[in-house]
């Protein structure tokens, strides 16, 4: 007796499907995947030798260029060092011959005011006239007792302390104050009766002016930096009573208020206010002979060269 196994249905038709469906040997497919992998693996082995060609070019190029920048930088230094030196130099060397020449000045002033003392009489309203004109033009160093008003712009937030010579004013400070507070201080000490007044040691004549230069104040050129202060002589009392009332006063104590400046105004019973310095005056002169009237009707004589 004979007795078979039926086969399962789901494996016949299984079978039957991937034979229809999947004529492709998987061998086949395996290669294929291997010869894909391996053409990828060549690529990207072949591209791996240019980017570090890139890389390391670019690498060369930037070190160059800060080589060369630094080489620049510092062949300049010493260019710029030597002129900073130069420049010094030559503003000291002005400075002190500057210094001279005013000392010079001032004693030949003296000089001429002891020959003039010696020429005029002891006493009598000639000499009276005399000092009296000296002083008024500031050609005389006067004493005696006066007001003192101080001004001060504001300190800045970072201020430090800087080693420059009186007058120059540090780079970056803080500058309410302008030569048009100086003057109007000075118009109403003069206004008041001041006899003689001097501006942080400069003293005023007729001719003197209060300037604004960058950053400094000019006193007859000369630069002055804050505090500004101004003395006066005259009648203490006086002074100070009508300064005080004055508009000018009312203004600058608005605005050590508002901006934090500094004003002080204070009697002095003795001020000493040093001579200013002699100026040279040039007048103008009528020529000794007329133009000819060919060059008086020419262009170019009626614009002056």
């Amino acid at each position: 007796m004979t007795s078979t196994r039926p086969l399962r249905p789901e494996m016949t038709t299984a079978l039957l499907i991937d034979l229809a469906t999947n004529t492709l040997d998987p061998g086949y497919e395996e290669a294929a995947a291997r010869r894909r992998a391996k053409a990828a693996d060549d690529r990207s082995r072949g591209a791996r030798p240019i980017e570090r060609v890139a890389l390391a070019l670019g690498c060369l190029l930037v070190g160059f260029l800060v080589v060369t920048a630094y080489l620049a930088q510092h062949r300049s230094e010493p260019a710029a060092a030597k002129t900073h030196s130069a420049l010094v130099a030559r503003v000291r060397s002005a400075e002190s011959q500057g210094n001279r020449l005013e000392s010079s000045a001032q004693s030949l002033a003296r000089r001429v005011d002891e020959l003039r003392n010696n020429a005029l009489p002891a006493s009598g309203p000639l000499r009276s006239a005399v000092a009296r004109d000296q002083a008024q033009a500031g050609q005389l160093a006067v004493k005696g007792p006066g007001l003192r008003v101080s001004l001060a712009d504001p300190a800045a937030p970072s201020a430090t302390p800087s080693p420059g010579r009186k007058g120059a004013v540090p780079i970056g400070a803080v500058q309410v104050l302008t030569d048009q507070d100086l003057r109007s201080v000075v118009n109403q000490l003069w206004s008041e009766g001041a006899e003689a007044i001097a501006v942080n040691g400069v003293r005023l004549t007729p001719t003197s002016a209060i300037r604004f230069a960058g950053e400094a104040v000019l006193v007859d050129f000369r630069p002055i930096a804050s505090p500004y202060v101004i003395e006066a002589i005259g009648d203490a009392e006086k002074l100070d009573t009508d300064f005080a009332a004055s508009p000018v006063a009312s203004r600058y104590e608005t605005l050590a208020g508002a901006k934090g400046i500094s004003f002080s105004v204070a009697e002095q019973k003795t001020l000493s206010l040093p001579a200013a310095v002699p100026l040279q005056l040039q007048y103008a002169t009528q020529p000794s002979t007329p133009p000819s009237p060919s060059t008086a009707n020419s262009p170019s004589a009626a614009r002056p060269s």
